[in-house]
């Protein structure tokens, strides 16, 4: 099935999915003809009037994300993707605040010794574009009208949204004492919130870089006080607060002509920040498509990172050997059967 502007929009908790279909019209319950997944299918409006948007619960953990984000995709073919829902907060956030995901990170993998154990953490990325037109929305008039109806006192006094990095794993985090949140602390500090989803979705949408990711989360506990706060009904309040500020976003976006083809400078930077999420330094693709390191700036993260060496290359620099085609070949030796990386030469 090919909607060419659809959008799809994935939950793990039916609370959430909940949310997020009170913001459809004509929503309309449909399944998939093979596995008999069950999806809504509705409207909701944007700058170029209605847009179709399926809703999809994928259950708790990242595996099972991973497994319902590939379903979705490929039956729905989706110029957009969202992954929604709530987290808990570990630093700088409040119940009720919105954390748009620039990168999600994955803490568990590694590499277990005698009397030690050595991260080595997996990376995931939303969309760039996708990414700084949220933050913009943020500080918009539309978004804080909106934000301020939302306001609960038992929760918090205003809903503040931050962009930054999502701690993700299989366990859920509900102490400070636990082993789990020092590991958390010690390998993941600039984390801003801990969720269990995140990275399965990203890491499947990273080998579909022309669909445009972005994860969102709401803050609905601290950690330390989860048990309260799920008494006091805070997980349909993040619920609430995610979705709104979802729809809010949709409706700034401009949808009309999502598959005409961007930039060839846009398009390969929207794939290489997918594919090589941690930065110039993933597998040696910079060095590999004939550039210099030293011409660039390392001491910002992977989004960045790219967003100063691609706009470096169509100035012409970078290094005397590179360019943007000697830059997607070295990426098709990677992912040779990537189709946006052969549409993008």
């Amino acid at each position: 099935m090919n909607n060419n502007n659809c959008i799809l929009v994935l939950t793990a908790l039916p609370v959430e999915r909940d949310a997020v279909i009170k913001h459809l019209t004509d929503a309309k319950v449909e399944r998939h003809p093979d596995t008999g997944t069950d999806y809504h299918r509705g409207f909701a409006s944007s700058t170029s009037g209605k847009i179709p948007v399926i809703v999809g619960r994928t259950d708790q953990t990242n595996i099972n994300a991973a497994v319902e984000t590939e379903r979705a995709l490929e039956y729905y073919k989706p110029s957009h993707a969202f992954y929604v829902g709530v987290a808990g907060g570990l630093k700088d956030v409040k119940v009720g605040d919105i954390v748009v995901g620039n990168d999600v990170l994955g803490y568990e993998r590694g590499k277990a010794e005698d009397e030690s154990f050595k991260p080595r953490p997996q990376f995931g990325a939303s969309s760039y574009d996708l990414e700084r037109a949220a933050n913009a929305y943020s500080i918009s008039a539309d978004w804080k009208a909106i934000s301020s109806s939302l306001v609960d006192v038992e929760f918090a006094p205003e809903i503040t949204v931050l962009s930054g990095t999502i701690a993700s794993g299989e366990k859920v985090d509900a102490s400070y004492k636990s082993a789990l949140h020092k590991h958390i602390k010690l390998n993941a500090s600039h984390a801003l919130a801990i969720e269990m989803e995140g990275l399965g979705f990203l890491t499947v949408c990273r080998s579909r870089p022309a669909v445009k990711s972005l994860l969102v989360r709401g803050i609905s506990d601290l950690v330390n006080d989860k048990g309260a706060m799920d008494d006091k009904g805070s997980q349909p309040y993040a619920s609430q607060n995610v979705a709104a500020f979802l729809f809010g976003f949709i409706s700034t976006l401009d949808l009309s002509n999502v598959r005409i083809e961007t930039s060839k400078t846009n398009q390969t930077l929207e794939i290489v920040c997918k594919l090589y999420p941690r930065g110039v330094e993933d597998r040696k693709i910079w060095e590999r498509a004939g550039g210099d390191l030293s011409f660039l700036t390392l001491s910002t993260q992977g989004k960045g990172q790219w967003f100063d060496a691609i706009k470096l290359l169509e100035q012409g620099g970078g290094g005397s050997d590179i360019d943007l085609n000697s830059l997607i070949q070295a990426m098709q030796e990677d992912f040779p059967k990537n189709t946006d990386l052969i549409g993008a030469l």
